[in-house]
């Protein structure tokens, strides 16, 4: 980072010196002293400035003074050390779901109001801390004093760092780990087995962490020395994952259960046509196609996938919690028209979507909806 911010100070530097040449204001006079005034200024600009190059490129949205001077002011009180130590890494905007900033302390109560702010990552070139804040920074909360990580060991943080990378396509140095709990979990599953899997009735002594990375939160439960570790995944999403809002389906709009027989049902509504088919996959591999409100029932088609097919997309629904998404609508956007509406359901529940914000849900969720597409396309008459 010193070498970047060296870098973009000669450039600065040397584009000055090459427009006091061309406007003639340097003589041989005066140059000497003109240039080291140049060199000056550029060297005295806001604490903030070290912020706006991040990585080779210019940040458009520039993090307020006042942040910055709140931020660095708390974390040189914490840690009892000057602010010239600390440098501001990166930052990005951020709307937090509740006025504690998504950082609540134990039995906190907190308003359910979007609270516009920042994510703020500071550094001693040792050690990085992550802030959250308020607009202009009067409100701040820091993310490692919640929970402290002191006392973690190296082995489920590396464990932890390593399954986040993966999962997040990024490097470990990107990511920090924001929160870590001692937990005893209630069985061998750490509390996040599947439905039909078997899990160890024993408590389980563990970590709860919580890895930060730019716009993604990702949680975790492993064992005392992580070497069993399991992403929560229901925890794990949130506002930036989901760039649809989900809202609760009501009751009343449910569709009726599935019948005993019946593995997973689709229902599409809507579009130019406004017709509605449901489409529904049988556990012996039976997929039947129909058009409601079709008297002469003209439009059915009977299609057939192998019953091991029927079991891969059943433990597949297991494997990406499609039971997290129950009973959720991700609406399409205010004023769209002539879009299809899905409706699916499994033994876990039932969620909606639609053609226009398709590309928008969650990823688990449309690993999920893919597979069906494809159990779809591939089955012969």
């Amino acid at each position: 980072m010193k070498t970047m911010l060296k870098n973009y100070c000669t450039t600065n530097q040397a584009r000055i010196f090459t427009a006091l040449i061309l406007t003639g204001i340097l003589s041989v006079s005066s140059g000497g002293t003109l240039i080291k005034n140049a060199m000056a200024a550029t060297a005295n600009q806001p604490t903030q400035t070290t912020s706006e190059v991040l990585k080779g490129k210019i940040k458009t949205n520039r993090l307020p003074n006042q942040v910055v001077n709140a931020v660095l002011r708390d974390l040189a009180r914490r840690e009892r050390i000057s602010t010239k130590e600390l440098k501001i890494v990166d930052y990005s905007q951020q709307t937090w779901r509740n006025g504690c900033l998504e950082l609540p302390q134990p039995d906190e109560l907190c308003t359910q109001a979007l609270v516009p702010g920042w994510r703020v990552v500071v550094s001693n070139g040792q050690q990085n801390w992550v802030y959250h804040t308020n607009s202009n920074g009067r409100f701040l909360r820091l993310a490692t004093a919640q929970t402290p990580s002191v006392n973690l060991p190296t082995s489920v943080k590396n464990a932890v760092l390593q399954a986040a990378s993966g999962r997040l396509q990024q490097p470990v140095s990107r990511l920090n780990i924001t929160q870590a709990q001692q937990k005893t979990w209630r069985d061998g599953c750490l509390e996040l087995g599947g439905i039909d899997e078997l899990c160890l009735a024993a408590l389980t002594p563990g970590w709860r962490v919580v890895v930060s990375a730019v716009n993604q939160t990702l949680v975790y439960h492993t064992n005392q020395t992580g070497s069993v570790i399991r992403l929560n995944e229901k925890a794990s999403e949130n506002t930036d994952d989901d760039k649809v809002k989900p809202v609760p389906i009501p009751t009343s709009e449910l569709p009726p259960p599935l019948d005993q027989n019946v593995v997973f049902r689709q229902i599409s509504s809507g579009g130019f046509a406004g017709r509605t088919y449901e489409t529904v996959l049988l556990k012996d591999g039976g997929l039947i196609r129909v058009r409601i409100g079709d008297a002469n029932d003209s439009e059915r088609s009977v299609r057939r996938i192998s019953v091991q097919q029927v079991e891969q997309f059943q433990r597949l629904l297991q494997r990406y919690r499609f039971s997290n998404y129950k009973n959720l609508n991700y609406p399409a956007p205010n004023g769209a028209a002539d879009y299809i509406t899905y409706t699916l359901t499994s033994r876990q529940g039932t969620v909606q979507y639609n053609d226009i914000s398709r590309n928008d849900l969650p990823q688990n969720l449309l690993k999920v909806i893919n597979a069906w597409n494809q159990i779809n396309s591939n089955t012969q008459t």
